[in-house]
C-alpha cells in the first residue's frame, strides 16, 4: 500500500519492479493509476506477459489497458475473487 504523497525507498521500488517483471497475474486494486512509480508497475507486468486485472471503484487510465477491468468496491469484489480461486484450487 502506498499512500498519496508517500515516498518509497529505492530498494523497495526495485523489488516491486522485479516482481512485476516476473508476474503471471497482476492485480491493480484501488488506485488512481496516476502516481508514479507505482502506476508503472501494472504496465511493466503486462509488458512482460502478465494477465492484468484492475479492480477499482471508477475507471482509470489503466482500465482500457487491463485485460479485465472490474469497477466496484474492492472490499466486496476481492473476497468473491478469492473465494472463487479457493474453489478452483480444491477441484
Amino acid at each position: 500500500v502506498v499512500w498519496f504523497g508517500e515516498m518509497l525507498p529505492a530498494d523497495v521500488i526495485g523489488k516491486a519492479i522485479a516482481a512485476s517483471e516476473r508476474a503471471e497475474l497482476f492485480f491493480s486494486i484501488g488506485t488512481s493509476a496516476l502516481v508514479h512509480p507505482a502506476a508503472s508497475l501494472p504496465v511493466t507486468a503486462k509488458q512482460c506477459g502478465a494477465y492484468l486485472v484492475e479492480v477499482n471503484l471508477d475507471p482509470t487510465p489503466l482500465s482500457g489497458y487491463a485485460d479485465y477491468a472490474i469497477h466496484g468496491r474492492a472490499g466486496e469484489i476481492m473476497p468473491e475473487i478469492v473465494a472463487k480461486i479457493e474453489e478452483l484450487r480444491e477441484n
